[in-house]
């Protein structure tokens, strides 16, 4: 078999065609990593890439900005992206509210207080104060999702930047900021799910004016790519190790009805992969959310009791998966490694519909020799 371009192996992936090997993801390396790995011999040199991008508006001649590409460097499968900004804009101003020797305590930019540890390792931030408190908190976060802000798409935007997309040889994807992420982003897991229960019309307007946003502020990229854009993610982090945090039955009465429209809107312009991103335990919103329009879901934590090869066997090609290497066989070693891997990957590539990848961001526990054995491991197997 000839060797595919990159968007010629994810499409024959998903369509449960035969590839010449399977795509192989990363979802993410966060800089705790990163820098991790280059004081465990990453060589800098190797990973350090440029593009040249106008940075100042009175500059006359692009200047280089340098970044860190491990997916080239890796070799792992790229995927061109989307950047639609779908925050709050303005954004809020970061500030710096508090400050000692062991945290400091700030505002961010989407106007969420928090306090962030001083630890130097890796870990989440204490969530403090949000700002949706009540409708009226509501009515004024409003304003900042204008969903024709002009901001909200990048600079080259226009007919040679959708030219470019159209011939590029990667997957182009678009991620969606979901309805139970908004709700948690604007007043915090506790206040949201106690919401739908104390002030069922507020989470209910909160559904129904996101759903027109969604729709209105991608309305540019879906109308003028179409089925140029080969998947959309929905993000919602939605359950955790013991399951959802939200019940089929408050999904079904409060975020269905925007899941039907964003799908339907998405399919009617030819975008027919559509996934979830949820880590957690996500099996009993499995048939709601294939109800709701949506095929595919990532990243699969192997820690909550997901089983792509289970899953498979269950739903059949009704459901596509990215992920469910357990990033944590990883940490232990190498013998751990090869053990999930070869339980994973025969069956995804004979089966199709899936496309390997840690089943989170890889964690700065993941040494660099192991991680670089991974990846050649993998490869070995596709």
């Amino acid at each position: 078999m000839d060797e595919m371009t990159p968007r010629e192996r994810f499409l024959a992936t998903i369509k449960f065609d035969k590839p010449d090997r399977l795509p192989f993801f990363e979802l993410w390396f966060p800089d705790q990593t990163i820098l991790k790995w280059i004081g465990e011999g990453m060589p800098l040199s190797k990973v350090i890439d440029h593009k040249e991008v106008l940075i100042h508006p009175y500059a006359l001649l692009p200047k280089p900005v340098y970044y860190l590409d491990l997916t080239r460097y890796f070799g792992l499968e790229r995927v061109e992206d989307l950047a639609i900004d779908f925050a709050p804009l303005p954004r809020f101003v970061y500030k710096l509210i508090e400050e000692t020797d062991q945290y400091r305590v700030v505002m961010d930019q989407i106007g969420v207080k928090k306090r962030i540890f001083k630890t130097g390792t890796w870990g989440m931030p204490q969530f403090l104060e949000w700002q949706v408190k009540n409708s009226g908190d509501w009515d004024r976060m409003k304003a900042r999702f204008n969903p024709a802000d002009p901001r909200r798409y990048p600079p080259e935007w226009g007919d040679d930047f959708i030219q470019h997309l159209n011939e590029v040889n990667y997957p182009l994807s678009m991620w969606m900021p979901g309805f139970f992420a908004m709700g948690r982003q604007l007043m915090g897991t506790v206040k949201l799910l106690t919401s739908f229960y104390r002030t069922p019309e507020l989470v209910h307007d909160m559904m129904d004016f996101w759903t027109d946003f969604l729709i209105e502020a991608s309305r540019q990229a879906v109308e003028g790519l179409k089925s140029r854009i080969d998947y959309v993610t929905i993000h919602e982090d939605m359950s955790y190790k013991g399951g959802p945090h939200i019940s089929p039955k408050l999904f079904r009465e409060f975020m269905l009805p925007g899941y039907k429209k964003v799908t339907s809107f998405l399919k009617s312009n030819g975008i027919n992969v559509i996934f979830v991103d949820t880590d957690g335990d996500f099996r009993p919103l499995i048939e709601i959310l294939l109800e709701g329009g949506v095929n595919g879901v990532l990243p699969n934590e192997v820690t909550a009791g997901i089983d792509v090869v289970t899953l498979r066997k269950k739903y059949g090609k009704r459901l596509l998966f990215i992920g469910n290497i357990d990033k944590m066989a990883l940490i232990e070693g190498k013998a751990a490694l090869e053990r999930e891997v070869n339980s994973k990957i025969p069956s995804m590539k004979e089966v199709g519909g899936c496309i390997p990848s840690l089943d989170h961001e890889v964690p700065p526990e993941v040494s660099y020799e192991n991680y670089v054995h991974y990846v050649n491991f993998v490869k070995g197997l596709l």
